[in-house]
């Protein structure tokens, strides 16, 4: 990402951090994601947090657009998530960092697929700092070099991988029913 445009920020809104009255549920509320909600690259809703559409409003700089990479930066550490068309719109707490690539420079769906591999959790988990409370700064992981092709090669090699994880997902569940079926 070093030679890359890419924008990076985090859920860290000082003062106007969400108080427990600006929390609501998931009918009338915008999910509000921690660590936790990062799953395999991919956003969960399992235990989400809801803010009201209030205060979500306020807290702009954590508003997810289709193609970001959600990061841990606290907590769970490597942690990535992946914004779909379905995601677009949530918001992020304190754990929470955006990388928002330069879409003619970096495809996000290309970028997360370096950051989930082996190389690319080494290079995020050897830049954390901290002894008892672990931190992954953003500015190192600005440092995090990426082996970069063309844009179109990108799109091709992010979407190929990308449908390759929904097959190993689908054959997970399958094998999981079967078994469970055998029980």
């Amino acid at each position: 990402m070093g030679a890359t445009n890419t924008f990076f920020t985090d859920g860290n809104y000082g003062e106007a951090y969400p108080k427990s009255s600006d929390m609501t549920d998931s009918g009338s509320g915008v999910p509000f994601l921690t660590g936790g909600n990062l799953k395999d690259g991919k956003l969960s809703l399992d235990g989400a947090s809801y803010i009201t559409p209030e205060k979500h409003s306020k807290l702009t700089s954590g508003h997810l657009l289709e193609d970001d990479i959600v990061i841990a930066v606290r907590g769970s550490l490597g942690a990535l998530g992946y914004v779909n068309t379905d995601n677009s719109g949530w918001n992020i707490n304190s754990q929470l960092a955006i990388l928002r690539t330069d879409k003619s420079e970096l495809y996000g769906k290309f970028l997360i697929q370096y950051l989930l591999s082996w190389t690319g959790q080494n290079e995020l988990l050897k830049r954390q700092t901290g002894s008892a409370l672990k931190q992954l700064p953003i500015g190192a992981i600005k440092d995090v070099e990426v082996p970069i092709t063309s844009i179109a090669e990108q799109e091709k090699i992010g979407e190929y991988l990308d449908s390759v994880d929904h097959l190993i997902t689908l054959h997970q569940r399958q094998h999981k029913l079967h078994l469970n079926m055998l029980l």
